[in-house]
Order: C-alpha cells, then sequence, then structure tokens
C-alpha cells in the first residue's frame, strides 16, 4: 500500500510541474486604424466653408439651418462634429463660448493643451484646445476669419473616456483635425 501511495504521489509530483496558468490583466483590443491617401471636398452649401475630408469620412449634415455638421468615422467610433456661424458684430461672444465650451472639460481632464493656429492665405485664423486624462473629449478647436465666418469643431470618441487605450485613436484624430483646419477656406459673400 505504501508503494502505491509513493508512486501516485511521484506521478501527480511529475505532472504538477507543468506551467500553471497565470492570471492576465485585462486587456483591449487592437484597434485598426482607417487609412486613404484620397480625400474629398466638404461643401457645405448651406454654410460658408469648405474643407477637405478623407474619402473614408461619413459626412453627415445634422442641423442645415443651424449649419451643423458631423465627420463620423465608423471604424473607430469617433466624431468630429462642427458648427459654422455667421459674425454678426459677436466674434467676442463667439469666442469666449468656444473658450468656455473647451474650459468645461477640464474638471476631469489632467490636463490642457492650447496652441494658436493662422493659415494667412485662406485668412483662418484661431484655437486649438488638446484635453488629456479621462474627458469627454480631447480636442476642441475654433477658426475664423475675425469678420463674416466662425467655425467650432469638438472630436468625440464614443467609448470609454480611458486615455491610454484610446492613444493611437487620439493622435489619429489630431492629425485628422490638424489637416482639416489647414484646409478650410471660407466661401465669399455668405
Amino acid at each position: 500500500m505504501r508503494s502505491i501511495l509513493l508512486i501516485a504521489s511521484l506521478f501527480l509530483g511529475i505532472v504538477s510541474c507543468t506551467n500553471a496558468p497565470t492570471a492576465r490583466p485585462m486587456g483591449f483590443m487592437r484597434i485598426g486604424l482607417p487609412a486613404s491617401d484620397s480625400s474629398i471636398v466638404l461643401t457645405s452649401g448651406f454654410c460658408g466653408f469648405n474643407a477637405q475630408v478623407k474619402n473614408y469620412v461619413d459626412v453627415r449634415y445634422t442641423d442645415s439651418l443651424n449649419c451643423w455638421v458631423d465627420l463620423v468615422y465608423p471604424e473607430i467610433k469617433s466624431t468630429i462634429q462642427l458648427t459654422y456661424k455667421t459674425i454678426d458684430s459677436n466674434l467676442e461672444e463667439l469666442l469666449m463660448e468656444a473658450q468656455k465650451l473647451a474650459y468645461k472639460h477640464t474638471v476631469k481632464a489632467t490636463g490642457m493643451r492650447e496652441q494658436q493656429f493662422s493659415y494667412q492665405d485662406n485668412h483662418v485664423y484661431g484655437m486649438y484646445y488638446e484635453m488629456s486624462g479621462a474627458s469627454a473629449t480631447t480636442t476642441q478647436f475654433y477658426a475664423t476669419d475675425s469678420n463674416s465666418h466662425f467655425l467650432r469643431g469638438v472630436m468625440y470618441h464614443y467609448s470609454a473616456p480611458n486615455p491610454d487605450s484610446l492613444a493611437p485613436v487620439t493622435d489619429f484624430m489630431r492629425s485628422e483635425i490638424l489637416s482639416l483646419i489647414s484646409s478650410v477656406q471660407w466661401k465669399d459673400g455668405e
């Protein structure tokens, strides 16, 4: 009987020396970012601006009366919401509102970076805001010609605001927004 127990325990000792499964931290799926070299012109027939966007962007005109346009990136669950307004002696009010809306997200953000931009050839001037941390939006901007046109944009991810897992998407969207801003052209007479 002893020899059977000895052989059984020896057998169990050999079998139990294999690698035991270890707990792994919860992971995130790999995000496939869209790729394309071709652009289309975002022609907002009822708004006073045009811009270049990539051909994989789903352009949705959500409110023609108020000139709201959504640039939807369905593959990465992100949207850039654009609002165009005509300046009617209210530039200061529009600037204050854009700044207030950007700073509203600093409650959840761990930091904020502001960057002015100027494309003098197209008369496009403005401010770019980038939030870090678990903010609902990571990027906002406004662009204006300081006379007639005012465009405000905000980018949203439609997923939990986990800055680590969304970093590749945020970087990709940053380049998309900066490309959009640099391509803005105002429509004269509007």
